[in-house]
């Protein structure tokens, strides 16, 4: 299935020499991703034509305000600015507030599939416009040897900022990692026991939802602005729905979600 990506990035937002020993490969960073979310921008409550910036100020005064005198508002596609609650998007996408929807399951081996936040790309930087073939000679033999060799350089680098640690790949995508110092302790998970009777039925139901590498688009963001233009139209905002409880029955839960899925699929 053929998806269509955002638009190629054209403009460098930054620049950095990468040291290969003492070869020294001067690169130009641009944008790897594009945010598709509807963007929401904060105004004054009592005047939605003031609108608040950082540290919740006027920025028609500079005043500082209090932050239950700011309301978030996003923009519908005829220009107009209407209030847009975490509740609203949340009803807007068909997914309840507060509520994870499995949509399959994906191999463990294939979870680096899926990008992770804080990607650039890094390309061999021109000079006065002009392709700088030197660092183009020097910059595909690192990534051709890299790919032969099948690894990832970890580069230490600082763009804007302190230094931050990223993998840079044979392709030139340059993904930020965190520090091992900044992951938290894992919380304590209690284990409890449970039947060979539940396990088959919880793999029945793994196998029912599918197990499946898909490509995902952001399918939520149309929504959203779909939702925006109608209610800056005068369409009534829905009520929010309610997260399910938990059932008390884990065993009639299994049946009842493997004959759902099954007659889902059939369908």
């Amino acid at each position: 299935m053929t998806t269509a990506l955002a638009p190629q990035p054209q403009r460098a937002s930054n620049s950095f020499t990468l040291a290969f020993g003492v070869l020294n490969i001067p690169l130009s960073v641009y944008t790897g991703t594009e945010e598709t979310r509807v963007t929401r921008k904060e105004f004054l409550v009592s005047d939605t034509s003031v609108p608040v910036g950082r540290s919740a100020t006027r920025q028609d005064t500079g005043e500082v305000i209090s932050s239950a005198d700011v309301v978030r508002m996003a923009q519908a596609t005829s220009g107009a600015f209407v209030v847009l609650t975490d509740d609203e998007i949340a009803d807007a996408t068909t997914i309840e507030k507060g509520v994870g929807d499995i949509v399959t399951f994906v191999p463990v081996k294939n979870v680096g599939e899926y990008l992770a936040n804080g990607q650039v790309q890094v390309r061999p930087q021109a000079v006065k416009g002009k392709p700088n073939h030197a660092a183009e000679k020097a910059f595909s033999l690192l990534s051709a040897t890299m790919k032969k060799k099948k690894v990832v350089a970890l580069v230490k680098v600082a763009l804007r900022g302190p230094a931050r640690f990223g993998l840079l790949s044979h392709d030139g995508t340059l993904t930020f990692v965190h520090t091992a110092d900044q992951v938290r302790i894992a919380r304590p998970l209690t284990d409890v026991a449970c039947s060979a009777a539940e396990i088959a039925l919880a793999e029945a139901l793994i196998d029912a939802v599918g197990i499946d590498t898909p490509v995902i688009t952001d399918d939520t963001a149309p929504a959203v602005q779909a939702f925006v233009d109608a209610k800056a139209a005068g369409t009534k905002a829905p009520v929010p729905t309610q997260a399910p409880a938990v059932p008390h029955d884990i065993m009639a839960a299994l049946e009842a979600s493997i004959a759902a899925k099954k007659k889902g699929k059939a369908a």
